[in-house]
């Protein structure tokens, strides 16, 4: 019995996942979002493609799979592994969506909802930190992601070792940052290159590997 419940909190922390904010603020503006730079759903390329307000609300979006997935599992099952299996499965659900084709985003922003429940302090710390370098020196949305994926398993790892953090939240951080760096491999090979866009530069209607 209790394997069917973790089951079910797994399958539902996956189709709320799946609901794909950004495709549907992208079609009330009458886009398709994924016709345009990167072909993902996510903030970023929103962003680019749909404007300021119809990211604004695709990330608001994003961060509330997370947040309410994980709480609707401890709700239901009452424990920290059920709250943090149900948030990766939320990530997995936002990145490949079985409501449209299992093309989705690269799922921080679902992670960064999930995370504020399980670790607030952690979480506000290391996304502060990565939207200065990231955001607000360089200007890139993929520095910022992938800032956080390297950050917070070593924030998680000191919050385990020396503020009773349950070890599930680093198990957490270690899946999810994981699934996270391997959608913005992309990303790192153009950073290399120099050739990935900055914040603010528009989004072509072509559909390239970005995030």
């Amino acid at each position: 019995m209790l394997v069917i419940q973790y089951a079910v909190v797994i399958l539902a922390g996956y189709l709320l996942g799946s609901i794909p904010f950004g495709y549907i603020v992208g079609r009330i503006k009458g886009i398709d979002v994924r016709e345009y730079g990167s072909g993902r759903t996510g903030g970023t390329n929103v962003l680019r493609s749909a404007g300021k307000l119809a990211a604004a609300v695709s990330i608001f979006g994003d961060l509330a799979k997370g947040v309410i997935a994980v709480l609707l599992a401890r709700s239901f099952l009452g424990t920290e592994l059920a709250a943090a299996l149900a948030g990766v499965a939320a990530v997995v659900g936002h990145n490949w969506p079985v409501f449209i084709g299992f093309r989705g985003g690269a799922g921080t922003g679902t992670f960064m909802g999930g995370f504020f429940v399980l670790a607030p302090i952690p979480t506000i710390v290391v996304g502060i930190f990565s939207a200065i370098v990231g955001f607000v020196a360089l200007r890139y949305a993929s520095v910022t992601s992938i800032l956080i994926c390297l950050l917070m398993s070593p924030a998680l790892l000191i919050a385990v070792l020396f503020f009773d953090q349950p070890l599930e939240h680093l198990a957490y951080a270690l899946a999810v940052g994981s699934i996270i760096l391997f959608s913005h491999r992309p990303n790192m090979r153009r950073l290399l290159k120099g050739a990935e866009r900055r914040i603010g530069e528009p989004a072509k209607k072509i559909v390239e590997e970005e995030a």
